[in-house]
């Protein structure tokens, strides 16, 4: 569970509050982070084959954040292309997709470990609370992409931020402190 609880620190860091932070370190700490989960599922699978469906998704995000941190490095990010021509603008709107995607991913793969954690402790709150943070992230897409209010932007990615930490700190209380006290 700590390596969990540590990859999803990894996962929600953030150098900045804008939507389209992709740079070098967000994809490093990315790719910690989904290590991380993945031993994490790994170790749980021993006990609890249903968070083994995880794996798939978390597999899926190491190899996106590699990828797109050596897009990043090479500065061939999708957010940084040219678009001059019908092709080069095709490859930046299915690179921003994909990083969108890989964005979102982590809500799914939030969801699926909960999912399959069920049944041994409550875990309501916690889908609330990342029910939320879901609103929040799309909400702040939206606002990014159709530029609605420039500071609205800045403004739900703080929010969201809050309530990532608020989520690892009551993920923290569910799930590691109760099982600390058993030891």
């Amino acid at each position: 569970m700590i390596n969990i609880f540590v990859g999803l620190i990894f996962v929600f860091f953030n150098t900045n509050f804008s939507f389209w932070d992709i740079g070098a370190i967000y994809y490093i700490t990315n790719i910690i982070g989904y290590v991380s989960i993945f031993f994490g599922v790994n170790e749980l699978g021993r006990t609890n084959q249903r968070i083994l469906k995880v794996k798939p998704y978390v597999i899926t995000m190491i190899a996106h954040s590699i990828i797109f941190f050596l897009l990043s490095i090479t500065d061939n990010s999708p957010l940084t292309m040219d678009m001059s021509t019908t092709i080069e603008t095709i490859i930046v709107l299915v690179g921003v997709v994909f990083i969108v995607a890989g964005m979102f991913m982590v809500y799914i793969i939030i969801f699926q470990m909960m999912d399959s954690l069920t049944g041994q402790t409550d875990t309501k709150p916690l889908y609330n609370l990342v029910n939320i943070m879901l609103l929040l992230f799309i909400l702040a897409g939206m606002s990014a992409v159709f530029n609605f209010i420039p500071m609205l932007v800045t403004t739900l990615m703080g929010a969201l931020f809050l309530l990532e930490v608020l989520f690892l700190i009551s993920y923290y209380y569910v799930f590691l402190a109760k099982n600390i006290e058993k030891i």
